[in-house]
């Protein structure tokens, strides 16, 4: 039925089995059975929520006999929706479409608010960048000219609205990355230092802002705050076929653990925080970020981005 309407069906054994084709493949929705083996629907369910909200993978449990006990432990474990056999095909094939244009309404949700967050410039960082400009202007008007390039990139950049709906590319965000941390050298001076660890000739296609304002934070929250200043670095490397690893760290003031817990939970200052970060990195890749830190250590946050055909045309959608 699901291959007429059609949609591209994986069809599993178990629940092991199950689970296994949610953490390598990138689906719209799990449909599964109460009472299957080694695993009921409730425990595969339960599973799938440790790594998915109900927004980002929708589960629809079917089950020969629906009581009251039942559909409370089918929406206890996290199912969005609960059907009772023998089903008819409209009400199957309704039921499912519903869960699907929940997800994509949703997407189109997060890819408003990142149109949103893209159009911002802090304030704090746009008076910062011209009350440069000026001063330089006086001094050394060649040194002026080039930070005034890099910031014209960076507004254009962040302005790319083609981006807050398509994939971006690795490339453009470094690109991003560049201007950003040129500006601040040219603010800091020699209490920052910027380390590059990146592969020769790589690219790839990811969410835009999933790097940039990682190293934003560091400069801004960790590099900034220490006296005498430190170091930010950025590594980004091939670990297979269709894997990516980046990582953005710094010695600055550090964080403790509550401390990351509250950032993660957080957009800071309205801009594009941790959290949302890790809510696309969860929808598109099914990873998380990774965040080690110490007071008076520094931090350290890296992501792995996943790359294949299914959550490319997803993430282009």
């Amino acid at each position: 039925m699901l291959e007429g309407v059609p949609y591209n069906v994986i069809a599993a054994k178990n629940g092991k089995e199950a689970l296994e084709v949610v953490s390598r493949a990138k689906l719209d929705l799990v449909i599964l059975d109460l009472m299957m083996p080694d695993m009921t629907g409730f425990e595969v369910c339960m599973k799938i929520r440790e790594r998915f909200s109900m927004v980002d993978l929708p589960v629809l449990i079917m089950t020969a006999a629906i009581i009251d006990h039942d559909k409370y432990k089918a929406f206890h474990s996290g199912a969005n929706d609960i059907l009772q056999k023998p089903y008819n095909y409209s009400e199957f094939v309704a039921r499912i479409k519903n869960l699907i244009m929940m997800k994509h309404t949703a997407n189109q949700a997060t890819n408003i608010e990142m149109a949103f967050l893209q159009s911002q410039i802090k304030p704090h960082f746009l008076y910062n960048v011209l009350n440069t400009i000026i001063s330089l202007s006086h001094l050394d008007i060649e040194k002026a000219r080039e930070v005034t390039a890099e910031f014209t990139n960076y507004l254009r950049m962040s302005f790319d609205f083609q981006n807050t709906s398509a994939v971006s590319s690795f490339r453009n965000e470094l690109s991003i990355v560049n201007s950003y941390l040129s500006i601040e050298k040219t603010r800091y001076g020699d209490r920052l230092e910027i380390l590059f660890d990146i592969e020769q000739d790589i690219d790839f296609m990811l969410s835009p802002l999933m790097i940039q304002p990682l190293v934003e934070n560091a400069v801004h929250h960790g590099i900034s705050k220490k006296r005498g200043g430190g170091w930010i670095k950025l590594t980004a490397k091939k670990e297979s076929e269709n894997q990516y690893f980046i990582k953005v760290e710094d010695n600055g003031i550090g964080m403790t653990p509550d401390k990351i817990k509250d950032v993660l939970s957080s957009n800071v200052d309205g801009s594009v925080g941790l959290k949302n970060i890790n809510r696309r990195l969860k929808h598109f890749c099914g990873s998380e970020l990774k965040i080690q830190s110490a007071p008076d250590v520094g931090t350290a946050v890296s992501m792995i981005i996943h790359i294949n055909e299914t959550s490319s045309e997803h993430m282009k959608r």
